[in-house]
């Protein structure tokens, strides 16, 4: 189960989403906001109920083209999250996700929030609250990371959306980061592909721009696992 708070995180991690589900796994992705402030020059689109409705049909499109499950969402107003109400539902919210799934792995964004954003940042701290009150022994939160060695502030990208993300990115030392995992170049291709319905979010030469970020990776994506561990892995079900 993959935990993220606008329709669009996802494209970080969608070459491994595309690996996993073609190796069968049961893969579930839940949006926590409906995106509806997430308004771009491009496309022009006004904040509100409409953008919202778009943004849940680019969030289909995108679990169709990689093969998982049709995405959960919890509709919560976007940059909202921070509000006392929506806290205690939201950690009712997850902990139903929880139970009704029983995820053999959960993965979100780590407590920077890969970029700072404030919703990424409650979203991870709502679910490692509920993961660290009700999960089993065999049951496991990844937490998405960027290495610090992998960065190449002098990266060479087109758009200036891309440009800022690469700047901002919170970055985690590498040595936290121990479950790496390889995607091969059809995964990358298909996170790609997914990644391009988000056309009310980004234009294609971004698309190609955030995944210049992630090929900085050397073909794999990084995680550090919430209660910590020395040993690398290469499957996230290790």
């Amino acid at each position: 189960m993959a935990i993220f708070a606008h329709p669009d995180d996802e494209i970080v991690i969608s070459p491994i989403l595309s690996k996993y589900a073609k190796e069968g796994a049961s893969i579930h992705l839940v949006i926590v906001t409906d995106g509806s402030k997430g308004v771009t020059p491009h496309a022009n689109i006004p904040a509100g109920d409409l953008l919202a409705s778009i943004r849940a049909q680019e969030a289909l499109c995108v679990t169709k083209v990689l093969g998982i499950n049709p995405p959960i969402f919890l509709n919560y107003t976007d940059g909202d999250l921070a509000l006392n109400e929506n806290l205690f539902s939201l950690d009712d919210k997850i902990d139903s996700l929880f139970i009704k799934h029983q995820p053999e792995v959960v993965i979100t964004f780590g407590p920077g929030g890969e970029y700072g954003h404030s919703d990424h940042r409650m979203v991870s701290n709502i679910v490692t609250e509920v993961f660290q009150r009700e999960a089993s022994e065999t049951q496991q939160l990844l937490y998405y990371g960027f290495p610090n060695e992998s960065k190449n502030k002098e990266l060479s990208l087109k758009t200036d959306l891309v440009k800022w993300f690469n700047e901002n990115l919170k970055t985690t030392q590498k040595r936290f980061l121990t479950y790496r995992i390889p995607f091969s170049e059809e995964n990358l291709k298909l996170g790609h592909e997914a990644s391009s319905c988000h056309t009310s979010q980004y234009t294609a030469e971004a698309i190609d721009d955030l995944f210049t970020m992630i090929k900085q990776t050397d073909s794999l994506i990084y995680f550090r696992p919430w209660n910590g561990s020395k040993a690398i892995k290469e499957h996230v079900f290790d």
